[in-house]
């Protein structure tokens, strides 16, 4: 990332924008990398839809234009990251899977799955996760999806990932991002 000069604001919207920033901070508890969906195709089914960091700064510059900011004329990208998905499975959550009375055989499956997502590894170990991953997401088309403190089984489908760059343009007096 780089640091730029993005707008512009008042000392009245900075207040305002410091309170909806603790509200959003205090609604948005969870953390999504992936954005799910049936297939690449516009207009296709999601499933799941990311909340990451970028969503939260696609949802600032909304409430800095509502709040008045003057915006400068560049464009902001983002990438994200999609996986493609047949319907969803509910699995339960980390009580009815982990707890006492849980399913110790689907518990199992679930640690071994993300158990290679482990991150700062050596090279070598890196190199060996990676096939980890694909063997489950590729080759045995599977993933468990954790999502707003419930797991989900997705059965994977072709082409199984995809990362985007998108330049998604600041916002302007007339117009703000509506669709997020």
């Amino acid at each position: 990332g780089t640091l730029v000069l993005v707008a512009t604001i008042s000392g009245n919207a900075f207040n305002k924008m410091a309170k909806w920033v603790k509200r959003d901070n205090e609604t948005g508890i969870y953390y999504e990398t992936w954005t799910v969906q049936a297939s690449p195709e516009k207009g296709a089914e999601t499933w799941f839809e990311s909340y990451d960091c970028s969503k939260f700064v696609l949802r600032t510059y909304e409430k800095l234009a509502e709040f008045g900011a003057e915006f400068k004329k560049i464009e902001t990208n983002y990438t994200r990251i999609f996986l493609y998905s047949g319907e969803p499975t509910y699995l339960g959550n980390e009580t009815s899977i982990f707890g006492p009375t849980g399913n110790k055989t689907l518990a199992l499956a679930i640690k071994r799955f993300y158990y290679p997502f482990k991150p700062h590894l050596p090279t070598k170990e890196f190199l060996l996760s990676l096939l980890q991953i694909f063997d489950a997401v590729i080759i045995h088309r599977q993933f468990y999806l954790f999502y707003n403190f419930e797991y989900w089984f997705l059965p994977m489908k072709f082409p199984f990932i995809k990362i985007t760059y998108e330049e998604i343009p600041l916002p302007n007096k007339n117009k703000t991002f509506s669709s997020l």
